[in-house]
């Protein structure tokens, strides 16, 4: 208890303290001529208003209700239009940008596993290509060699080659589908 005492003092110290720092403020603000001549007439200003508006009430209290409310109406009318336009406004956007934003995530992951499947199926070309270029290489030296034993044997060997890398591309192949 004692703890909320306390807090009660300075809370009320420091109303005090706003209070009494406005009023001499103000005071303060109303030894300059100009001031106190713009405070007099909007006083002057607010008096009028008032006056008038109590007059209006008095003379036709009823057609100064009709006013406000007719006033409060419109108010209400012109707050749910923009309520029904926000949420006309927050449909379209998710429909438009949040639909879009899947599409293009759809297509982007298609296209990443497209470049997948590229990379692979370009490591197959180039073993192939490995595998040419070493028939390339073995093959003309081997038909320069003047002994017939050996050219049959190097035409055997370049066709077990062959073979082998026909096999190997159809198993390549057919594991692409």
């Amino acid at each position: 208890m004692n703890q909320s005492t306390k807090q009660t003092d300075s809370n009320s110290k420091l109303l005090k303290g706003i209070i009494i720092g406005g009023i001499v403020g103000g005071a303060l603000t109303l030894l300059d001529s100009n001031t106190r001549n713009k405070v007099k007439r909007s006083a002057i200003s607010l008096k009028d208003n008032s006056m008038n508006m109590v007059e209006q009430v008095k003379a036709n209290p009823g057609e100064v209700k009709e006013q406000m409310v007719s006033g409060v109406k419109g108010a209400t009318d012109t707050i749910k239009e923009a309520i029904n336009d926000v949420e006309t406004l927050y449909e379209t956007v998710n429909e438009e940008v949040v639909g879009k934003v899947s599409e293009v995530k759809d297509i982007s992951t298609n296209a990443l596993d497209s470049a997948k499947d590229a990379t692979g199926e370009l490591k197959d070309i180039s073993s192939k290509v490995v595998v040419a270029g070493k028939q390339l290489k073995e093959t003309p030296s081997q038909s320069l060699n003047t002994d017939t034993d050996n050219n049959k044997k190097g035409k055997k060997d370049s066709d077990e080659m062959v073979t082998k890398s026909e096999l190997s591309n159809d198993k390549s192949i057919s594991s692409n589908f």
